[in-house]
C-alpha cells in the first residue's frame, strides 16, 4: 500500500491514530463527566501490540496498514456470517482475485439438522460490490445470494471456485439468529416478578462446612418457592484457583466454562454414603472442631474449608476408582459419558490442575501457568503429554471434581423447575478471565493477556477501575467463528433460567488498560456488537434463558437501544436513580424491560448506605482522590437520605426520633426494618418486570460484599450472612420486607 511517509510529529500521530482506529481501537472517548479524552500514544502502541502488531515506528505503522489490506483480500469468504432470522435470500460476500472473478462457482450448504442445499453458476453474473488493488493484484467483491430458507442455528457453507488455475474451496460458518431473546410465559403480559439474590459462599447453614454449598442453594430455592419468588440469583460460580484460595473474586475466574469445586457438598456426593473411611474421618473430634470453627466464623476461611473438602474428596475419589471405575458400574458409566461429552477441554482441565498442584508443591510462589517451566506452558507440548500420562490419577481426580460440581448444580436447576420457579436460577457471567488461569492456557492466542479490562474515571470511581481480567481479542474470536464464545454461553446457561451478563457493553466495546498502567491510561476497543448479540439471542432461545445486561455507569445509547430491541433486560439501581432535582423518581420511572434492585455487590447495602459506613470505609482506605471529592460525596449522601425520607413517607415509613442518644439508637433499631420494607414496597411497585431482593438487605447487613479498588485491604468476597438460612426464614425483618414485596407483586 502506497502511503506518503510524513516524518513530522503530527504526521506520525495522525498515522498512529488512523492505524489504531482501523484495528478497532478508539483514539478518543468520552469520560464519565462527558469530556472528550485523547488516548496517549503509548497506550495506543501497547494496545496494538496486544492485538499482535508491532507499532513503534512510522514504518511499522505502514506495515500494519499493508497487513490489514492484505488480510481483507486473503480469503474468498469471511470465516463467519451472522444473519437475522427470516433474511431471504442470504447474501454472502465473495472476495476474488480478478482472473478467478470470471470463473464458475458451486455452493453447498449443510444445515445443522443435516439437510443440504446447493447451487451453481458463473461468477461474472453475480452483482459486483467494489474493485480494489493490493500487492500488484486486482480483486473484485461480488455478492452470492443463497435462494434458500435457513432456520436459526449453526450451518456450514462451502463455496467451490473454478478458475484458470484450478479449483479452490472457501468455507464459512453461517449463523442464523433470532431477533429477540427468550422470554418465558410468566414474563409476557402485565405480570411482574421478583426473586432473591445473594452470594452463595455467604450462606450459613447447620450442615455446611463453612461455605455455602450446592445443597444450601437447593434450600434457598425451596424457600424462594415457598415465598412465591420467581428466581434465585447467585454470584458467578466459575472456576477460580482451588490451589490458591487467596484468589476469591468470582469476577476474576480461571475459567468461565468450568465450576468452582468448593461449592460441592461433600456429604451429598453418592460415594460419601458408601465410604465408611470418609464418614469415620468426618466424625472425628478434630474434624468436627475444625468444621465448627469454619462454620461459625463471620468470614469464609477458604484455606481451611478447601483443605477439609479436598482431603475428603480425594478419599471419595479413591473409593470411586476402586468400587466403580474398576467394576464399570452404572455410576462409572455416567462419569465416562460426562468425560466423553466434555471432550478434549475436560482432559486439558484435568492436566492443568494436576500441573498447577505439582508446581505449587515445588514452589508456592508459582501462582499461574506463565511461571511454569516453558515446556509446560503449551498444552500441546510433549512435556505436557508425558506429564498427563505419568499423573493419570491426578488428572482424573480433577475431572471427577468437575463432574461432581456439574452434577450438583444440575440438581439445583432441576429443583428450581420442580418447585415451579417461573424463571429459575439466575446466574452471573463475568466480563473476562484471569490472565494466568485455565482459559488462557487452553487458548492463549485468543486472549489479550497483556491487557486488563476496566473502566475510565467517573463519579463513583474517580481514579478509574482495573478489574484484573484480560479480554478476548475480537478479531481472533471472529476467525474462530465465535466457537469459544458459544461454548462459554452454553456452559453458563445450561442450568439457569436467567443470566446476568456483567458489563454487557463489552459486546460492543471494552475499556482496555495496558497491564501495569494506571486505569486512566486506557482506551476503548470495539467488538462486533450485532454478531455477538445475535449469538447471545440464539443461545438464549435454545437454552430458554432470560438475559439481563448489566448496563450501569457510562454506557453508549446505542447499546441500550440494541438491548431494548433484542429483548434484553437492563439494570436499574435505586442507589443511582434520581430526577434532575435530586429526588427519587416515581415507580413509573423504572422501564418495564429492566430488573430493579437497591444496589449491587460493589455498592453499599441499604443499611450501609443509611449509616454511611461505606463513606467512612473509603476514607479509612484512602480511596478518595482528594478531600474535595470526599466532602462532596458526604454532602450528597446527606441530601440523598433526606430525599429518601421524603419518598418513603408515601410507602409506609415515618420517623419519630427520640430526644436522647439512647432513645434514638433504640428507635433506629425499630425503624430499620420498616425503612427496608418501605423501600422494597416502592421498588416492587416500580415498572420493572423483574425485582431483585438481596439477601444482604433482608438480613440488615451493613458491610458491603466488595469494595472496588481494594484487594487485601478489605475482606472482599468473604463476608457471610449474619444469620443461618433457617433462622433467616423466620426473622421479623425478613417477613416485613417479603410481605411488602408480595403486596405489590402477588
Amino acid at each position: 500500500m502506497e502511503v506518503p511517509l510524513d516524518n513530522t510529529l503530527n504526521g506520525e500521530r495522525a498515522l498512529l491514530r488512523r492505524v489504531a482506529a482501523l484495528c478497532g481501537i478508539e483514539p478518543r472517548y468520552e469520560d464519565g463527566w462527558g469530556r472528550e479524552q485523547d488516548v496517549e500514544d503509548d497506550t495506543l502502541k501497547a494496545l496494538l501490540s496486544a492485538l499482535g502488531y508491532w507499532a513503534e515506528t512510522p514504518k511499522d505503522l505502514l506495515n500494519i496498514l499493508d497487513e490489514l489490506a492484505e488480510r481483507s483480500c486473503r480469503n474468498a469468504v469471511d470465516p463467519v456470517h451472522v444473519v437475522p432470522e427470516g433474511t431471504y435470500p442470504v447474501a454472502v460476500v465473495l472476495t476474488l482475485p480478478e482472473p478467478l472473478a470470471y470463473g464458475q462457482y458451486r455452493w453447498h450448504l449443510r444445515r445443522e439438522d443435516g439437510s443440504e442445499s446447493q447451487g451453481e453458476g458463473f461468477l461474472a453474473a453475480l452483482p459486483g460490490l467494489e474493485a480494489m488493488d493490493h500487492g500488484g493484484r486486482s480483486y473484485l467483491r461480488r455478492l452470492l445470494y443463497l435462494w434458500v430458507r435457513v432456520s436459526c442455528g449453526y450451518h456450514d457453507l462451502e463455496v467451490h471456485l473454478q478458475g484458470p488455475h484450478g479449483e479452490s474451496v472457501a468455507r464459512q460458518r453461517l449463523i442464523i439468529v433470532p431477533h429477540r431473546a427468550y422470554l418465558p410465559e410468566a414474563l409476557r403480559g402485565d405480570r411482574k416478578l421478583w426473586g432473591l439474590t445473594g452470594q452463595l459462599y455467604s450462606v450459613r447453614s447447620e450442615r455446611n462446612w463453612g461455605i455455602g454449598s450446592f445443597s444450601d442453594l437447593k434450600a434457598l430455592i425451596d424457600w424462594a418457592a415457598d415465598l412465591g419468588a420467581a428466581f434465585v440469583g447467585i454470584n458467578p460460580l466459575g472456576l477460580l484457583f482451588p490451589e490458591d484460595p487467596s484468589k476469591v473474586s468470582p469476577y476474576g475466574p480461571s475459567s468461565r466454562r468450568f465450576l468452582q469445586p468448593w461449592y460441592i457438598d461433600v456429604e451429598a456426593v453418592p460415594e460419601f454414603e458408601e465410604c465408611e473411611e470418609v464418614r469415620r474421618w468426618c466424625g472425628e473430634k478434630d474434624f468436627q472442631e475444625a468444621c465448627c470453627v469454619a462454620r461459625e466464623s463471620s468470614l469464609v476461611d477458604y484455606d481451611r474449608v478447601w483443605a477439609m473438602q479436598r482431603r475428603a474428596l480425594q478419599r471419595l475419589f479413591h473409593h470411586f476408582c476402586e468400587h466403580h471405575l474398576k467394576t464399570a458400574s452404572e455410576r462409572a458409566q455416567k462419569f465416562l459419558r460426562f468425560v466423553a461429552m466434555e471432550g478434549k477441554d475436560l482432559e486439558d482441565y484435568g492436566v492443568f490442575h494436576a500441573l498447577d498442584a505439582h508446581f505449587r508443591a515445588l514452589n508456592a510462589a508459582v501462582w499461574g501457568w506463565p511461571l511454569w517451566p516453558k515446556a509446560y506452558q503449551d498444552k500441546a507440548s510433549d512435556a505436557v503429554s508425558r506429564f498427563a500420562s505419568e499423573h493419570r490419577d491426578a488428572v482424573t481426580f480433577h475431572q471427577y471434581l468437575a463432574w461432581i460440581a456439574r452434577e450438583q448444580l444440575a440438581s439445583c436447576g432441576h429443583r428450581s423447575w420442580e418447585r415451579g420457579l417461573a424463571v429459575g436460577l439466575y446466574g452471573d457471567l463475568p466480563v473476562g478471565v484471569d490472565p494466568a488461569g485455565l482459559d488462557t492456557w487452553l487458548d492463549p492466542d485468543s486472549y489479550a493477556r497483556d491487557v486488563r479490562v476496566g473502566a475510565p474515571p467517573d463519579d463513583f470511581n474517580p481514579n478509574g477501575q482495573e478489574w484484573g481480567v484480560c479480554p478476548w481479542i475480537p478479531q481472533r474470536l471472529r476467525q474462530r467463528a465465535y466457537e469459544p464464545f458459544v461454548a462459554m454461553l452454553r456452559a453458563n446457561m445450561r442450568e439457569f433460567g436467567a443470566l446476568r451478563m456483567d458489563h454487557v457493553m463489552g459486546l460492543m466495546r471494552q475499556y482496555w488498560i495496558p497491564a501495569g498502567k494506571d486505569p486512566r491510561s486506557g482506551a476503548y476497543v470495539r467488538y462486533p456488537l450485532q454478531e455477538l448479540l445475535g449469538i447471545v439471542l440464539l443461545e438464549s432461545e435454545r437454552n430458554q434463558c432470560v438475559i439481563v445486561g448489566e448496563d450501569l455507569g457510562t454506557v453508549p445509547q446505542r447499546i441500550r437501544e440494541a438491548m431494548k430491541e433484542a429483548g434484553l433486560f437492563g439494570c436499574r439501581l435505586c442507589f443511582f436513580e434520581r430526577m434532575e432535582d435530586g429526588t427519587f423518581p416515581p415507580p413509573s420511572h423504572y422501564p418495564t424491560q429492566s430488573m430493579a434492585s437497591f444496589a449491587t455487590h460493589d455498592l453499599p447495602t441499604l443499611e450501609g448506605f443509611w449509616q454511611g459506613t461505606d463513606l467512612r470505609l473509603r476514607r479509612r482506605l484512602q480511596l478518595y482522590p482528594s478531600a474535595q471529592v470526599r466532602r462532596a460525596l458526604a454532602r450528597r449522601r446527606v441530601a440523598d437520605k433526606k430525599a429518601l425520607r421524603v419518598l418513603l413517607r408515601s410507602w409506609g415509613y415515618h420517623e419519630e426520633p427520640g430526644p436522647t442518644q439512647k432513645e434514638r439508637k433504640k428507635e433506629e433499631q425499630r425503624l430499620a426494618p420498616l425503612r427496608a420494607a418501605a423501600l422494597y414496597r416502592y421498588l416492587a411497585a416500580s415498572g420493572s418486570k423483574l425485582l431483585a431482593v438481596s439477601l444482604e438487605d433482608l438480613c440488615g447487613m451493613i458491610d458491603q460484599v466488595n469494595v472496588p479498588g481494594t484487594v487485601h485491604e478489605h475482606p472482599n468476597w468473604r463476608r457471610k450472612l449474619p444469620l443461618p438460612l433457617k433462622t433467616l426464614q423466620e426473622h421479623p425483618r425478613v417477613r416485613a420486607i417479603v410481605e411488602a414485596v408480595v403486596e405489590q407483586r402477588p
